[in-house]
């Protein structure tokens, strides 16, 4: 089945009805500009226009127990500053341990508070919990308009990119990726390794690894996966393939980025990516279609006021690897089997 979004429905269904709103504010520091709380606001207004109270479910970290500065408290504030209303909410839902369960009962303890569920928290999408998942057992339950572009625009992806298609990859847990790989192997025609992967397995045209404690990867990288010719001290990748990467992607129809490519933490290193995100914008400028997901990578882009010309940005880190993975994503299944 499809899953039914609420740009499709009637709004004579949902006004002056209660909603429960699950968003993703799992956002260590509550003082900085996040894109979670931007991309959650077209959801928000609409709701709101339509008469619709609503009550924000979300998680922040991963507590054990109640834990007081992981409360919910100065996002929702900062979301309901943004919209110019003050929202409902309940805390922090992994302050009980049911929600992570997926538990049934906690999902009925929350269905019985609104009159209908809309997932907008595409970032959290892959996991089995009872605010994303069960709780579609109890109300009627709708993709949000966040979820929705997420879904569309990833689902580019793997249905039929335009190519050429480059996929970029940083960050440094290459088993995370490596399904990614796989899935889209015969689609892509380059990917683009970041600095933390210098010395991975490869084939005999990719030449050998010196690295002993390399993952295993159950078989060799195809040989369309580069890897940097040159370095930084292992943190960033160097000039010499700068320029190549960024050939390489002036030539991209459709480009997807996931993870910087140096420890962009400090600014000494940041300069890779940096110099690959202006090679995207200006392959945007050209007309190409560019998809940039993770935390680190959104983190990155605005610290360096690089955001606003990238393309689309997801807000899954995890999610966006598994959907790009072929996954099938628990709380997107959810939906379908309303």
């Amino acid at each position: 089945m499809e899953m039914r979004y609420l740009s499709q429905i009637n709004t004579e269904i949902i006004k002056n009805k209660t909603c429960l709103l699950r968003v993703n504010l799992d956002i260590k520091d509550p003082n900085r500009e996040s894109l979670r709380i931007e991309a959650v606001m077209p959801t928000v207004k609409y709701l709101l226009k339509n008469n619709v109270k609503i009550i924000i479910l979300s998680h922040r970290g991963r507590p054990n127990g109640i834990d007081s500065s992981l409360s919910l408290k100065p996002l929702v504030d900062m979301l309901s500053k943004k919209v110019g209303q003050q929202l409902e909410w309940l805390e922090n839902l992994r302050f009980d341990k049911r929600e992570q369960e997926n538990s049934d009962e906690f999902a009925k303890e929350l269905a019985g508070k609104g009159d209908f569920f809309v997932n907008d928290d595409f970032a959290t999408s892959h996991r089995s919990c009872a605010s994303l998942v069960a709780i579609t057992k109890f109300l009627p339950s709708y993709g949000g308009l966040l979820l929705e572009s997420e879904v569309e625009n990833l689902s580019k992806i793997i249905q039929n990119p335009k190519k050429p298609l480059i996929v970029i990859i940083g960050g440094s847990k290459i088993d995370d990726k490596i399904n990614l790989i796989d899935n889209l192997k015969n689609k892509t025609d380059y990917f683009l390794m970041g600095s933390a992967y210098l010395k991975l397995p490869r084939t005999k045209d990719q030449g050998p690894s010196n690295d002993p404690a390399s993952p295993s990867l159950g078989g060799q990288l195809p040989n369309n996966v580069l890897f940097p010719v040159d370095n930084n001290q292992g943190f960033d990748i160097g000039d010499k393939t700068i320029e190549q990467y960024s050939q390489i992607i002036k030539t991209a129809e459709t480009i997807v980025w996931n993870g910087p490519l140096g420890k962009f933490e400090e600014s000494s290193y940041a300069n890779g990516s940096i110099q690959i995100a202006k090679a995207i914008i200006a392959a945007n400028h050209n007309g190409a279609f560019s998809i940039v997901g993770g935390g680190d990578t959104e983190q990155f882009l605005s610290a360096n006021n690089l955001k606003d010309d990238i393309g689309f940005i997801s807000t899954g880190g995890g999610a966006m690897l598994e959907f790009l993975s072929g996954k099938k994503l628990p709380a997107l299944e959810a939906l379908k089997n309303q």
